[in-house]
Protein backbone atom coordinates (compact mmCIF):
# COMPACT_ATOMS: atom_id res chain seq x y z
CA UNK A 1 0.00 0.00 0.00
CA UNK A 2 1.66 2.98 -1.03
CA UNK A 3 2.03 5.78 1.71
CA UNK A 4 0.57 8.92 1.43
CA UNK A 5 2.90 12.23 0.80
CA UNK A 6 1.68 14.93 2.95
CA UNK A 7 5.02 17.50 1.38
CA UNK A 8 3.45 21.28 1.85
CA UNK A 9 0.55 20.61 3.05
CA UNK A 10 -1.31 20.98 6.23
CA UNK A 11 -4.30 21.25 8.31
CA UNK A 12 -5.44 23.53 11.45
CA UNK A 13 -7.70 22.39 13.96
CA UNK A 14 -9.82 24.14 16.89
CA UNK A 15 -7.53 24.06 19.97
CA UNK A 16 -7.87 21.62 22.65
CA UNK A 17 -9.73 22.69 25.73
CA UNK A 18 -6.44 22.50 27.81
CA UNK A 19 -4.84 25.19 25.34
CA UNK A 20 -4.98 29.04 25.93
CA UNK A 21 -2.89 31.39 24.12
CA UNK A 22 -1.45 33.48 26.95
CA UNK A 23 1.33 35.68 25.59
CA UNK A 24 2.63 37.27 22.77
CA UNK A 25 5.80 39.23 21.12
CA UNK A 26 9.40 38.44 20.31
CA UNK A 27 12.83 36.29 20.79
CA UNK A 28 15.40 37.28 19.25
CA UNK A 29 18.48 34.25 18.12
CA UNK A 30 21.74 34.73 16.56
CA UNK A 31 20.79 38.82 16.26
CA UNK A 32 17.02 37.85 14.17
CA UNK A 33 14.19 38.81 15.64
CA UNK A 34 11.60 35.91 15.57
CA UNK A 35 7.54 36.57 16.59
CA UNK A 36 6.27 34.14 19.15
CA UNK A 37 3.42 33.10 21.25
CA UNK A 38 3.17 31.45 24.03
CA UNK A 39 0.29 28.86 24.52
CA UNK A 40 -0.13 27.62 27.89
CA UNK A 41 -1.21 23.61 27.70
CA UNK A 42 -0.90 20.75 29.56
CA UNK A 43 1.07 17.32 28.97
CA UNK A 44 -1.04 14.22 29.02
CA UNK A 45 0.11 12.96 32.81
CA UNK A 46 -1.65 16.65 33.64
CA UNK A 47 1.76 19.04 33.75
CA UNK A 48 1.48 22.05 33.27
CA UNK A 49 3.71 23.49 29.95
CA UNK A 50 4.03 26.43 28.11
CA UNK A 51 4.99 25.92 24.58
CA UNK A 52 6.52 28.63 21.92
CA UNK A 53 5.25 28.93 18.51
CA UNK A 54 7.30 30.49 16.02
CA UNK A 55 5.76 33.08 13.12
CA UNK A 56 6.20 31.08 9.63
CA UNK A 57 3.84 32.93 7.67
CA UNK A 58 0.97 35.46 7.18
CA UNK A 59 -2.61 34.72 5.84
CA UNK A 60 -4.76 37.46 3.83
CA UNK A 61 -8.51 36.83 3.35
CA UNK A 62 -8.54 36.71 -0.24
CA UNK A 63 -11.31 37.55 -2.88
CA UNK A 64 -12.01 34.95 -4.86
CA UNK A 65 -13.74 36.57 -7.24
CA UNK A 66 -16.65 33.70 -8.02
CA UNK A 67 -13.73 31.18 -8.11
CA UNK A 68 -15.13 28.43 -4.95
CA UNK A 69 -12.24 26.56 -5.61
CA UNK A 70 -9.82 29.74 -4.94
CA UNK A 71 -8.09 29.61 -1.41
CA UNK A 72 -10.10 31.77 1.27
CA UNK A 73 -6.66 33.09 2.69
CA UNK A 74 -3.00 32.96 1.13
CA UNK A 75 -0.22 34.99 2.20
CA UNK A 76 3.64 34.86 2.38
CA UNK A 77 6.01 32.02 3.91
CA UNK A 78 9.14 33.18 5.86
CA UNK A 79 12.12 30.95 5.15
CA UNK A 80 12.47 28.07 7.29
CA UNK A 81 14.43 25.95 5.19
CA UNK A 82 17.06 27.05 2.84
CA UNK A 83 15.53 26.92 -0.14
CA UNK A 84 16.23 29.31 -3.24
CA UNK A 85 12.87 29.99 -4.12
CA UNK A 86 10.37 32.01 -1.93
CA UNK A 87 7.29 29.98 -0.76
CA UNK A 88 3.65 30.97 -0.40
CA UNK A 89 0.87 29.54 1.84
CA UNK A 90 -3.16 28.84 1.01
CA UNK A 91 -5.64 28.18 3.24
CA UNK A 92 -9.02 26.73 2.57
CA UNK A 93 -11.86 27.08 5.68
CA UNK A 94 -13.14 23.23 5.34
CA UNK A 95 -15.75 21.94 7.97
CA UNK A 96 -15.50 18.09 9.28
CA UNK A 97 -18.16 16.38 11.68
CA UNK A 98 -19.69 20.06 12.21
CA UNK A 99 -16.06 21.07 13.43
CA UNK A 100 -14.45 23.90 11.83
CA UNK A 101 -10.88 23.82 10.57
CA UNK A 102 -8.27 24.80 7.67
CA UNK A 103 -6.41 23.20 5.30
CA UNK A 104 -3.04 24.44 3.75
CA UNK A 105 -1.19 24.08 0.44
CA UNK A 106 2.34 25.42 0.28
CA UNK A 107 3.73 26.38 -3.31
CA UNK A 108 6.57 28.15 -4.44
CA UNK A 109 5.51 32.06 -5.05
CA UNK A 110 4.26 32.92 -8.44
CA UNK A 111 5.72 34.89 -10.95
CA UNK A 112 8.35 34.90 -13.29
CA UNK A 113 11.42 32.66 -12.46
CA UNK A 114 13.73 35.52 -11.97
CA UNK A 115 11.21 36.96 -9.07
CA UNK A 116 10.98 33.70 -7.62
CA UNK A 117 14.70 32.97 -6.74
CA UNK A 118 16.93 34.13 -3.79
CA UNK A 119 20.06 35.53 -4.65
CA UNK A 120 22.62 33.13 -3.87
CA UNK A 121 25.63 35.27 -1.92
CA UNK A 122 28.45 33.24 -2.83
CA UNK A 123 27.56 33.65 -6.39
CA UNK A 124 26.36 37.41 -6.33
CA UNK A 125 29.85 38.48 -8.43
CA UNK A 126 32.11 36.98 -10.75
CA UNK A 127 35.96 36.16 -9.89
CA UNK A 128 38.36 39.09 -10.35
CA UNK A 129 40.64 37.89 -12.89
CA UNK A 130 42.95 41.17 -12.58
CA UNK A 131 46.15 39.96 -11.37
CA UNK A 132 47.28 43.03 -9.11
Amino acid sequence: MAEYDDTNRGAAFTPFPTQKMILQGKVNVDGNDNKIVLVSDETRDGRKIVEVFQKVGVLFENDKKGNEAAPDYSGPMKQVVESPLEKRIAGWRRMKDGKPYMSFNVSDKQGGTEDRKIPDPSKALPEDDIPF
